[in-house]
């Protein structure tokens, strides 16, 4: 995404964005389309998608440098998926299964097996050359049963079962998971900074609670049920009283990462799907409590104001705190 792209983010023009989401998903678990409604286009809530590269199998690749991004693969993989479930595309249908491929082909098979690794480092997050992402593994969980329910013998099942394996491990030790008492978190970028982002967080659950519900290891159960309570104890942290957070940390100087419209969409719409998966009312307070907050000039004016202020930090590279996240 380009920096204009970036900073449009911050500073909405409109406020009547909202995130297509699919409770009926919750019923076929690993067989349906996504939960979650992809925009594939170019616009400031898109994905960039669209008149993205390829490389000679049909794999999406990710500007500037032509890079391989197993998060934007997966997610690109769930779209085409959609699309062919509701269209009968052919196309739609290739693309899936040429990301699926990728994602079952790409997996580390010496140390830290299973694991999708990031060839560039993400200083905003402290996270160094090849730091793995909880958020990359649950999706393509996700995209790898899905590939399964169409080509059972292509080795997907066996694909995704690897893929769940960072699950079993906390971050000091080659996982994905954060644990302190009785707080567990699924970490989008996971180092000992453990930055704490929701979304991240939400779509890695749904990756393994698929695994599980389609007859996966049953010690998956207590992650998933540690992640929901953790999840569920936490919505206070995660809102602001007017708009909801990105992740726990906070800048250099303090202040606290709130989130896009884009991203506080994502965050009602998840909470709407997580309220359906583990019949949880207080998510579904959640999503409802967080809906208000669009509608309110003041939430509108704090959000606006929130960005303006981030700008000099993130012109310095200062917008994320050393340390981490603090729950």
């Amino acid at each position: 995404m380009s920096a204009i792209r970036r900073l449009a983010l911050g500073f909405p023009v409109t406020w009547s964005h909202r995130r297509g989401y699919s409770l009926s998903a919750t019923k076929r678990p690993g067989e349906a389309p996504y939960f979650i409604e992809w925009d594939p286009g170019q616009g400031i809530y898109g994905e960039d998608w669209t008149g993205a590269p390829f490389d000679v199998n049909g794999v999406l690749l990710s500007a500037p440098d032509r890079s391989y991004h197993p998060i934007r693969i997966a997610q690109f993989a769930l779209h085409r998926f959609a699309v062919w479930h509701a269209t009968g595309d052919a196309s739609a249908r290739q693309d899936f299964l040429a990301q699926a491929a990728w994602l079952r082909d790409h997996q580390q098979r010496d140390t830290s097996v299973g694991t999708y690794r990031f060839q560039f480092p993400w200083a905003k997050y402290g996270a160094n050359l090849g730091w793995c992402s909880a958020m990359a593994q649950g999706e393509a969980i996700s995209v790898l049963l899905r590939a399964e329910s169409i080509e059972p013998a292509d080795g997907y099942r066996e694909a995704a079962q690897r893929a769940s394996l960072p699950f079993y491990h906390d971050i000091e030790h080659g996982g994905v998971v954060w644990k302190q008492g009785h707080n567990l978190f699924l970490e989008e970028i996971a180092n000992v900074h453990a930055p704490h982002v929701l979304n991240g967080c939400i779509f890695a659950l749904w990756g393994i609670w698929e695994l599980w519900q389609r007859g996966g290891d049953p010690k998956l159960e207590p992650i998933i049920a540690g992640c929901v309570e953790t999840l569920r104890r936490w919505l206070t942290l995660f809102d602001t009283g007017w708009w909801t957070r990105y992740s726990l940390m906070r800048s250099i100087d303090g202040q606290p990462h709130i989130a896009t419209l884009k991203y506080h969409q994502f965050h009602i719409a998840q909470m709407q799907v997580l309220a359906e998966m583990f019949d949880e009312p207080a998510f579904a307070s959640a999503a409802v409590r967080w809906e208000s907050y669009i509608e309110r000039p003041h939430s509108r004016a704090r959000v606006l104001g929130a960005a303006l202020r981030s700008l000099p930090e993130r012109f310095w590279g200062r917008d994320m705190v050393r340390g981490g996240a603090h729950a």
